[in-house]
């Protein structure tokens, strides 16, 4: 009940009851006065109505401005501790004329009448918005951008609650920072778009593993076994074989670059090195690769000195008494994977220059060579003339 409206009540009750008193208990009065004039009675209990109404008044008035005061003062300790950034508007000015603590601490100086800024350049809002915000009605705006104390772009939903202190209008904003929420909604739009788009990289994968990649290995896998069924290899078959092989090796290198992150930068494996190798150690499983490697750089380089090795363990152990300018390594073998070969390599304290040697060039494995200094590059099996001119 306002305090107003409850003062009122209270004056017309004991009035009513001060009037029906008297005029019941005059004569009982008159009479215990020992007043005989009537008029005299009048006229005092005219007196003693005023006096008592007006303390009655004085009281009443008192408690409802303290009480009032009380409230007041509880909201403005909510107003500044709560933790939320909220700030109080002029509607005459359109100022902002009061922050509070969490506002001040992140957005706001502390005010005062040379400092207040008006609502519309503090908010940057639009003036369709600035009209709703002092049309007299709770008003919220969405996804307003602000500048903080340390000039980072903070995105907001603002609130607004028109009230009135003193009989003039004021507003209460309130500032709910979502930039938090938006970024995390921008990095999972992100997230959806990089899922997409390894979706699509994969059907591709799908296609050229199911049929690009597959025709001309059926091809390959044809001609050998009209090989092996006795049939004189003709120049016509051996131009098939290589055309084949071609097509394989194009499908291949085609599927490298569908799974090649675009992140993953190159140049660490396509800049020239300080000298030529003179002695090379070939480490590969394979014995079909040790016979491709064997052509290939001997025919670059018939001064060559080779060293293969299909175990990786024999390898270790044969280096450990013997020196190479370089190593050419296999990420792929049964007995010892690439990169647990130069963890052994670290673990015994041998230092040399490193190519890995693989069939398709995985992005991880890129990413992975880099947490090794000796790793200077890779190279695609099987060797070709083209990618040896670096190193010899």
């Amino acid at each position: 009940m306002k305090s107003s409206l409850k003062i009122t009540l209270v004056y017309i009750v004991i009035g009513s009851c001060w009037v029906a008193f008297s005029s019941l208990y005059l004569e009982q009065l008159q009479s215990w006065l020992n007043i005989d004039n009537s008029t005299e009675l009048e006229i005092f209990k005219a007196v003693l109505f005023v006096f008592l109404s007006g303390l009655l008044i004085y009281v009443l008035v008192d408690k409802s401005i303290k009480t009032d005061l009380l409230v007041w003062r509880s909201y403005s300790t909510v107003f500044e501790n709560i933790p939320m950034c909220m700030w109080i508007v002029d509607e005459e000015k359109q100022k902002i004329v009061s922050a509070n603590k969490m506002a001040e601490e992140f957005f706001t100086t502390r005010l005062n009448g040379d400092t207040e800024p008006l609502l519309l350049d503090f908010f940057s809002m639009k003036e369709a918005d600035v009209r709703m915000v002092f049309s007299g009605r709770n008003h919220e705006i969405r996804n307003l951008k602000i500048k903080d104390k340390k000039g980072e772009l903070r995105r907001v939903d603002l609130y607004t609650v028109p009230f009135k202190r003193r009989g003039k209008n004021k507003v209460m904003v309130t500032a709910v920072d979502n930039t938090e929420l938006h970024q995390n909604l921008m990095d999972k739009v992100e997230l959806n778009d990089n899922l997409k788009k390894q979706n699509n990289q994969l059907r591709m994968f799908s296609q050229m593993n199911s049929h690009n990649i597959r025709r001309p290995l059926s091809n390959i896998l044809g001609i050998i076994h009209l090989f092996e069924s006795g049939i004189k290899a003709k120049e016509e078959v051996i131009d098939m074989l290589k055309k084949s092989s071609e097509d394989l090796d194009e499908e291949v290198n085609r599927m490298n670059e569908v799974l090649r992150e675009e992140n993953l930068s190159m140049e660490m494996f396509n800049g020239s090195f300080s000298k030529s190798a003179k002695s090379i150690l070939i480490v590969d499983d394979d014995k079909v690769q040790h016979l491709i490697n064997k052509r290939v750089l001997l025919g670059e380089n018939p001064d060559l000195k080779l060293y293969f090795f299909q175990n990786p363990l024999d390898a270790l152990s044969w280096l450990s008494d013997h020196s190479v300018d370089l190593l050419l390594l296999d990420i792929n073998m049964p007995e010892m994977k690439g990169w647990e070969f130069l963890d052994k390599m670290i673990e015994l304290g041998l230092n040399l220059e490193v190519k890995m040697l693989s069939s398709s060039i995985d992005p991880r494995d890129e990413e992975k060579s880099k947490q090794y200094d000796m790793v200077s590059g890779f190279l695609v099996k099987p060797l070709k003339k083209e990618a040896l001119a670096d190193i010899l």
